[in-house]
């Protein structure tokens, strides 16, 4: 059976503080959404969009994405440059993926350090249940953005 003890970089663990962080700042920089680690997650609508990708390298493992619809709508709508009632639920969920792609980047690149040895898979839609998994819930106006990150050392 692997390794499933989560890994980390030098002193840096990816810890749900560091995955709300990388989240935001990507969120910020590609979309111009804000969002803010949700105090009161309970609050906030359910997610019902997901997205995924996976990751392989010296660890193995993926990262999650649990949205509202109107997280995906507003998400596309702020980069398309268009209003979130024109969105379809296609660009809607296109833009979830995209998200967990750069996420998934990012990540990576927290794990591999300058080096960075691991390959990054494409995103799909699709939830799977993660037990143990690194996660945080975020408040983007409103709206649930939750981030589950796996990994464990490679066989």
């Amino acid at each position: 059976m692997p390794d499933t003890t989560p890994t980390t970089r030098g002193d840096a663990p990816l810890d749900p503080g560091l995955l709300a962080r990388l989240a935001i700042e990507a969120l910020e920089r590609t979309a111009f959404v804000l969002a803010d680690p949700a105090s009161e997650p309970e609050s906030l609508p359910v997610a019902d969009t997901f997205a995924q990708i996976d990751f392989s390298g010296p660890e193995k493992g993926g990262v999650d994405l649990f949205a509202s619809r109107a997280f995906a709508r507003n998400l596309a709508a702020s980069i398309l440059g268009c209003d979130p009632g024109e969105v379809s639920d296609a660009q809607a969920e296109e833009a979830l993926r995209e998200l967990a792609n750069i996420l998934g980047g990012s990540v990576i690149r927290e794990l591999g350090g300058e080096n960075c040895q691991f390959s990054l898979g494409l995103p799909r839609v699709g939830a799977r249940e993660q037990d143990g998994a690194t996660a945080c819930v975020l408040d983007a106006e409103g709206e649930r953005l939750e981030i589950r990150c796996h990994y464990s050392h490679a066989a």
